[in-house]
């Protein structure tokens, strides 16, 4: 029943303003992805005595529900209905691999960190559907025992399970929610030791009514009916946006944060993953940060606009440079890759060994 694989995700293509509704409507390229898994539950696992995760607090410790296409759907103890993805596990050896080549490509001035991010189900999956998951916690753990010296840990399981009481993962989307990346990623700037811009000094912006990827893939009617509020944050400094295809060419300078139907709010940081972006802040430290991510990392990214001079964003997926090359060109002092579990120990971290292997090109476009 488990996946190891996050969904591939279109870039959805309005720039509208977002239409409140609690029925949205599902794209194709929302839909789940063929798997291996094994055919679709349509009754609650039987109860096990198994051992929950490590993390604390549980939400709950027992729960019906039923498994459709790797996805617990079950009422929590919050009164609420969660979709919560089963996770295959995995060593990430692929992923090891790849950051140590960067490692022994780079010089020594070039600070890379790993922060791997678990899903949902490390921390609210109920007991009685444990059989049916692997531990995030030792994937990351057999990550971290292959990576070389001089590459930097951050512990995000850690930093997200300080604060499962509070709403750090959506309900009805496959993702996290702002929140819990805002709370991983002031671990990795604390490990890099960058400012850091709190809550407060930044605008928050809640959208109602929204049901995001879950329902596609589940196509529960209780995800349906029970809506969930989408809570991001916008920096107040001074930054501009440029967006470049996955060579690089410039595209079009737009907003970081753009529009979308509700049930697209996810994609509300930069439309989605399918471009090179370039954020240009008012810090003024020097410091150049690229991030190799999945669509987890989107979420995190505006977290770093009071502590950055210069980000870079490139999804792992989807970057046709030598990343190499690219990093030198453009002087970048700080590199992180940050990315859910199910694409580290899975094959999008493939992407990361074909990055370094693309041919080096003369020049890398120009900013």
């Amino acid at each position: 029943v488990a996946v190891t694989e996050e969904p591939d995700e279109e870039l959805p293509q309005t720039t509208t303003e977002p239409v409140q509704t609690t029925t949205p409507a599902v794209s194709e390229t929302d839909k789940p992805q063929e798997t291996s898994a094994k055919p679709a539950e349509t009754t609650a696992p039987p109860q096990t005595t198994a051992e929950t995760t490590t993390s604390e607090p549980q939400v709950n410790e027992v729960a019906e529900g039923v498994i459709t296409n790797g996805q617990v759907v079950a009422k929590l103890d919050d009164g609420h209905y969660w979709a919560i993805s089963l996770f295959g596990g995995g060593k990430g050896t692929t992923y090891a691999e790849a950051l140590n080549r960067f490692r022994n490509e780079l010089p020594e001035s070039v600070k890379i960190y790993s922060m791997i991010a678990p899903t949902s189900g490390e921390y609210y999956l109920p007991s009685n559907f444990a059989e049916y998951n692997a531990s995030h916690r030792k994937s990351v753990d057999s990550v971290n025992s292959q990576l070389s010296e001089g590459i930097i840990p951050v512990d995000a399981i850690s930093a997200l399970g300080e604060h499962t009481d509070e709403p750090i993962f959506t309900r009805t989307d496959h993702h996290w929610q702002p929140l819990g990346a805002y709370y991983a990623a002031q671990a990795f700037a604390e490990a890099a030791g960058v400012p850091f811009t709190p809550l407060s000094e930044m605008k928050e912006v809640d959208i109602d009514g929204f049901v995001g990827t879950m329902y596609g893939y589940t196509e529960s009617v209780n995800l349906l009916n029970d809506p969930e509020q989408f809570v991001y944050y916008k920096p107040q400094n001074d930054y501009s946006t440029y967006y470049y295809d996955t060579s690089y060419n410039f595209d079009y300078n737009f907003p970081f944060f753009i529009d979308m139907p509700v049930g697209s709010s996810y994609s509300t940081f930069m439309g989605g993953d399918k471009k090179i972006v370039r954020i240009e802040t008012d810090v003024k430290n020097g410091r150049k940060l690229l991030i190799f991510k999945d669509s987890y990392g989107n979420a995190e990214v505006p977290f770093y606009f009071g502590s950055f001079e210069e980000i870079y964003v490139c999804d792992m997926r989807y970057f046709d440079l030598n990343a190499v090359q690219f990093i030198e060109e453009k002087g970048i002092t700080d590199l992180l890759f940050t990315m859910c579990t199910f694409s580290a120990v899975g094959t999008n971290s493939n992407g990361l060994i074909n990055a370094l292997d693309n041919s080096v090109i003369e020049e890398i476009p120009a900013d």
